[in-house]
């Protein structure tokens, strides 16, 4: 760990640096001490409002490494096995510099003087909010680390402690959630912590940590029932409140126009990122450009789909493996076309029809969930949500699943709600088992558990889950199947929407003498690293080459070799010093 990472920078301005322009202005004209600074309510509400940078426009970015996407060519480093070289430099995700701003807030607001204790407490739960935040996100990818709940000056010996255990940090996670639940604002804002919010991440976080103890056998941890039931209970308090719920007009799109509006829905959405001062993001930029990966949604992904009358997808058709992509969108949950640019799509305020393209995606299925106008290719300034009510009804589920205490009740103010808006048919409380799911999963056969698990990869895709869940559920095996796309025939001529005018051509040689004669027709050329499954005909594979297995040691991500030479007192994750000696 370097000692620079932790020690207490006492200048406001450079604490202060992240702050975004708005809040910088507001800053008095001299540099202010911390003994002249924490003195107002007005002036902890702006150390907190720092603490917002801290949110990620990118989570969406997670899925590219799992098995919901695909990239051009070459895999993200998880896929396949190249993220096991030796992390020699940078941070390799060991960084404390946000912990340290918290600290200090934390700190110094409790000794400041002449500040009223409620106040005092409202900027607390914002900072113990990210406290929180923090160590979720250090525990998911290291599993024990130091915790630290003080300032540390450079000379301190604990800056070369050992990593505390997973069990020590969780526990101290837990505490400060229950603080900002209990202490925050009550009042609902989109753009701020409250109660609301700190539940939210609540149920997210419990929801994480019991399941990945009930699974992770191997790890040997204890109350995977204490935090599932946190998660049950959080998530319960906010559905009970009756403060939120899913967003329905009833329009057939109301689950696509959920992601395009450019100010999200004050009814589901708990809180977002308010793009709107300049601060754009790229999401369009990620699937409307030829030069960011062309990612694509999996088969994996789109066959996981229900029916639209909710019998599976696989107890349709006698072979799936074979369908033609128009198939693929007939008569499916409405959620599909809403993710996946389905036959006779037209973009936000467009009237012309388009089909996937290939100089944007690599498997035929292009995403269009959140994918909005064209004038946002460039800069995208719609809101980013970071807790909606859709995954909090999941979390709920889910938890009383693990815990084996739902009920046909629990299923429809949740599972139900999110089914509700699309039309879909109710999950029961016992569904048969789906040979297909059984078969992908290794972690549980459980009909209700599965059918759970699907509903949560069809509801939350392309926004960041899918990683995070397979790792807490050990589905690592997952992330190393080889990625598929739509079926084609080689150096075919092929009708994809079934409107009588060609308009694909996959070859591996030269392009056809007779290309130009067919302008609607998109040329794709197979990559060094692509083939189709079966030769000449079958699914596209994006990347063909050999994945190594998953190994268990991979579900924990290694320290960075800098940081084991700096600090002796640490120890690398089980089996990375064979890769990282």
């Amino acid at each position: 760990m370097k000692k620079y990472s932790i020690i207490v920078i006492l200048a406001f301005v450079g604490i202060l640096s992240s702050c975004n322009d708005d809040y910088l202005e507001r800053l008095p004209e001299t540099s202010p001490t911390k003994e002249t600074f924490f003195t107002s309510a007005e002036a902890l509400e702006l150390y907190t409002n720092s603490f917002y940078g801290y949110l990620s426009k990118n989570e969406y970015e997670n899925d590219y490494q799992s098995d919901n996407m695909a990239e051009q060519s070459t895999p993200e480093a998880v896929k396949t096995g190249l993220y096991s070289m030796p992390v020699e430099l940078g941070s390799g995700g060991w960084k404390w510099t946000q912990l340290r701003d918290i600290n200090y807030f934390i700190e110094n607001c409790k000794a400041s003087k002449g500040i009223a204790q409620e106040d005092k407490d409202k900027y607390l739960a914002v900072a113990r909010f990210f406290r929180a935040r923090f160590y979720f996100r250090k525990v998911k990818r290291f599993g024990d680390v130091p915790w630290y709940s003080k300032v540390l000056g450079s000379n301190d010996e604990e800056l070369y402690k050992a990593r505390d255990p997973r069990t020590m940090v969780m526990d101290s996670v837990l505490a400060d959630l229950n603080f900002a639940v209990q202490h925050a604002e009550v009042t609902t804002s989109k753009n701020r912590v409250n109660k609301w919010t700190a539940l939210a991440l609540k149920s997210r976080v419990c929801l994480y940590e019991g399941s990945w103890r009930k699974y992770h056998t191997e790890a040997g941890l204890a109350d995977a029932d204490k935090f599932l039931t946190e998660a049950a209970n959080a998530a319960g308090e906010i559905i009970n409140s009756g403060l939120y719920s899913t967003y329905n007009t009833g329009s057939s799109k109301d689950y696509y126009n959920l992601f395009n509006a450019e100010k999200a829905d004050s009814d589901e959405v708990i809180m977002a990122i308010d793009l709107a001062e300049g601060n754009i993001s790229n999401y369009n930029k990620s699937f409307t450009t030829t030069s960011v990966g062309r990612r694509g949604i999996t088969k994996s992904l789109v066959h996981e789909y229900l029916m639209s009358n909710g019998n599976t997808f696989q107890s349709k058709y006698a072979d799936v493996e074979t369908l033609p992509w128009y198939d693929e969108f007939t008569n499916r949950d409405p959620r599909l076309a809403q993710t996946s640019m389905p036959p006779n799509f037209h973009r936000i305020d467009e009237t012309a029809i388009v089909l996937p393209w290939f100089g944007q995606n690599h498997t035929g299925y292009q995403v269009v969930k959140r994918v909005g106008p064209a004038i946002y290719d460039n800069g995208d300034p719609r809101d980013i949500i970071v807790f909606r009510l859709g995954e909090v009804l999941l979390n709920y589920a889910e938890a009383l699943a693990e815990l084996g205490t739902i009920t046909q009740a629990d299923l429809d103010k949740s599972i139900n709600e999110l089914r509700k808006r699309v039309r879909m048919p109710k999950l029961s409380l016992t569904p048969a088992l789906d040979s297909y799911l059984d078969g992908q999963y290794k972690s549980t056969s459980n009909p209700l558990i599965l059918e759970i698990r699907r509903e949560r990869r069809v509801e939350l895709a392309i926004e960041g889950f899918r990683f995070d869940d397979l790792m807490r559920w050990k589905e690592g095996h997952l992330l190393r199947d080889n990625a598929e796309g739509i079926y084609v025939t080689l150096n075919t001529y092929t009708d994809r929407d079934q409107n009588g005018v060609f308009d694909l051509y996959i070859y591996d040689g030269n392009k056809p003498s007779d290309a130009g004669s067919y302008p609607k027709v998109d040329f794709f050329k197979l990559g060094d690293a692509m083939s189709l499954s079966n030769g000449a005909n079958g699914r596209l594979l994006p990347y063909n080459k050999a994945l190594p297995s998953f190994g268990d040691w991979e579900y924990l991500s290694p320290i960075p070799l800098e940081e084991l030479t700096l600090n002796p007192k640490l120890k690398q994750n089980p089996e990375w010093e064979k890769i990282n000696p």
